[in-house]
């Protein structure tokens, strides 16, 4: 398993770079959003809304409608454009790390142009339980409901006597949110993106590689889910969970080469990690439940604070010797702490729970 361990290093380490690049593509993303509530709040100073009919009220918001619509539109299709120079870029990389990782008479083949443009537009993440959208679609959702609450502000505000400076207010409050909600779905995306060009790229070079990986980022902003898949190997041919499994999730996939095309004992590796002594590196080898198992107990138990329930799955964990991937179903949703005192009665006698 030396290539798993070497290639394990360099995705780990380059899903840091996707993680900065999506931060661009967010800010570019959130600065065109920004320009069109520039617009909107121009319009809107145009004429006091308290001394017009309901007729010119309606033409306002045809008016802004165009100016969201169009401007969303704009920003939505800057996005996507960027996104597919990204997919390609990152198809690029992967087969550089199934060349790199394999014996040197291989050569790794990189997928078409079109079949990876394909793959954006028809593979979708599911951004909660129940739904799954493409990129068009999510970002086509996140607009008609922005655009929504906008045109709502200005209706509500014109019925209930408000001045323009009031319902301005109120434009600008929901544009600070509607800024941190894009910055979350660009880099969601950027991620999304980078996973189906590594997956497609993957499936390309079958040949010589039997399995994908799914790696956590091992800290202590994980959830439980990509906590629970860290180091998880699936069959390539399978209807593998690819990332990401949630808004701003940082896991990344890797590859798992055959053994007749492994590089040897020698090469190694390892995977940043962020623990109670701060930032670092571990081996390669390590998951985050071998990872979160080192740290001091404060620290796992600060983890697990911030999901329901902590304190009882921080000593399940600690005590009970349960494993991280026993928090979560087989689709990655949190059990309930009944439903796992249920699945794993020896670990709650253990842990005195």
């Amino acid at each position: 398993m030396s290539s798993n361990q070497y290639t394990t290093d360099v995705a780990t380490r380059h899903q840091l770079f996707i993680q900065r690049y999506g931060a661009g593509v967010a800010k570019k993303y959130v600065a065109g959003l920004k320009r069109v509530q520039s617009k909107v709040l121009a319009k809107l100073s145009e004429q006091e809304l308290t001394q017009v009919s309901g007729a010119r009220l309606r033409q306002m918001n045809l008016d802004i409608d165009q100016l969201i619509s169009g401007g969303y539109d704009k920003s939505k299709t800057a996005m996507i454009v960027e996104l597919n120079k990204f997919a390609l870029s990152e198809a690029e990389f992967t087969a550089s790390m199934v060349g790199s990782a394999t014996v040197a008479e291989y050569s790794a083949a990189l997928p078409a142009t079109n079949q990876i443009e394909t793959a954006l537009k028809v593979k979708t993440f599911s951004p909660k339980q129940g739904q799954l959208l493409n990129i068009e679609q999510a970002v086509m959702q996140f607009g008609a409901k922005q655009s929504k609450a906008i045109k709502l502000a200005v209706t509500d505000g014109y019925l209930l006597g408000e001045t323009n400076a009031q319902i301005s207010s109120k434009i600008k409050d929901l544009g600070r949110v509607t800024a941190r909600q894009a910055d979350t779905l660009a880099r969601t995306m950027t991620n999304h993106t980078a996973s189906i060009a590594r997956s497609e790229t993957i499936a390309a070079n079958s040949d010589v590689l039997e399995g994908v990986q799914w790696l956590a980022t091992l800290d202590d902003r994980t959830t439980l889910t990509c906590a629970g898949r860290d180091g998880e190997i699936y069959p390539i041919n399978s209807d593998y969970p690819q990332p990401p499994a949630h808004f701003n999730c940082r896991s990344t996939l890797n590859m798992v080469v055959d053994p007749q095309y492994d590089l040897g004992a020698k090469v190694t590796g390892e995977r940043p990690q962020v623990g109670a002594e701060g930032a670092g590196t571990t081996s390669a080898k390590t998951t985050f439940g071998g990872w979160l198992k080192k740290q001091p107990a404060g620290f796992q138990d600060e983890y697990f604070s911030k999901f329901p329930d902590g304190d009882a799955r921080a000593k399940l964990f600690r005590k009970g010797g349960l494993k991280i991937d026993k928090f979560t179903d087989n689709q990655g949703a949190v059990y309930s702490l009944d439903r796992l005192r249920e699945l794993n009665p020896i670990a709650f006698a253990k842990a005195e729970i």
